[in-house]
């Protein structure tokens, strides 16, 4: 029980009951980076997209991800595609800009949205409530 059971960015040893002791009282995160240092994922711990995130978003949306919504993606907040509360990351894969009004109102009503696949791995949501449904008919 008194082996090294981690090496740190330190370069010093752990001993294994320090490494159970932090297990039980610390909280990890994980961070996913790539070869360049951008953080691409920083799993459930984090709700909120990193500025980097946020850069790499802005270059690959121009727009609200809601169709029909003209709002440029720089004065949109960052969303989550599937919700934070449901158990979705904060990847670049689960992240897009949505403007306040369809930020707020997908969460109270998210029956009135239809996800769809814009890119590889970009999203967009279609307005399907009442509001359109009526323009359809008329």
């Amino acid at each position: 029980r008194t082996l090294p059971g981690l090496l740190l960015a330190t370069g010093q040893f752990l001993p294994v009951t320090d490494i159970h002791r932090l297990a039980r009282t610390s909280s990890l995160t994980r961070l996913v980076m790539n070869s360049d240092g951008e953080v691409l994922d920083v799993g459930r711990k984090a709700r909120q997209a990193t500025r980097r995130q946020r850069r790499a978003i802005l270059a690959r949306y121009t727009k609200c991800m809601v169709d029909d919504c003209a709002l440029p993606a720089h004065l949109c907040q960052i969303d989550h595609v599937m919700n934070w509360s449901d158990g979705g990351a904060t990847d670049l894969r689960n992240l897009g800009p949505t403007c306040q009004f369809h930020n707020r109102d997908r969460y109270r009503n998210p029956q009135n949205y239809r996800l769809h696949r814009v890119g590889k791995d970009r999203w967009g949501f279609t307005y399907i409530g009442p509001r359109a449904q009526r323009l359809q008919a008329g």
